[in-house]
C-alpha cells in the first residue's frame, strides 16, 4: 500500500513538473512576444517621428504656397482694376472720337 501511495505521489509530482515546464515554456513564449512588440513599438516611434517631421514640412510648404497665392491674387486684383480704368478711358476716347467725327461731318466743306 505504501508503494501504491508513493507511486501516486510520484505520478502527481511528475504531472506537476510537466505542468510547470509547460507553464515556463508559455511564459518564455509570451516574454519573447512582448520583447518583439517592444522592438516594434520602438521602431514605430522612430517612424512616427519621421512622419511628424514630414507633415510639419508639408504644412510649412503649404503655408508658403498659400502666401504665394495670396500675393498673386492681390496682383491680379490690381491688374483687373487697371484694366477697368483703361476700359473706362477707352470708352471716353471713343466718345470723343465720335463727337469729333460728328463735328467734321457737320462742318461745311
Amino acid at each position: 500500500m505504501v508503494d501504491e501511495a508513493t507511486n501516486l505521489i510520484m505520478e502527481q509530482l511528475h504531472i506537476l513538473r510537466r505542468g510547470q515546464e509547460e507553464f515556463r515554456r508559455g511564459q518564455d513564449a509570451l516574454q519573447s512576444k512582448v520583447d518583439a512588440i517592444g522592438v516594434d513599438v520602438a521602431e514605430l516611434k522612430v517612424r512616427m517621428s519621421g512622419f511628424e517631421m514630414n507633415v510639419s514640412h508639408l504644412k510649412s510648404q503649404m503655408a508658403h504656397v498659400d502666401a504665394q497665392i495670396a500675393i498673386q491674387n492681390g496682383r491680379l486684383d490690381r491688374m483687373e482694376e487697371r484694366l477697368t480704368r483703361m476700359d473706362d478711358r477707352m470708352v471716353r476716347i471713343e466718345e470723343r472720337l465720335e463727337r469729333i467725327e460728328r463735328r467734321l461731318d457737320l462742318a461745311p466743306a
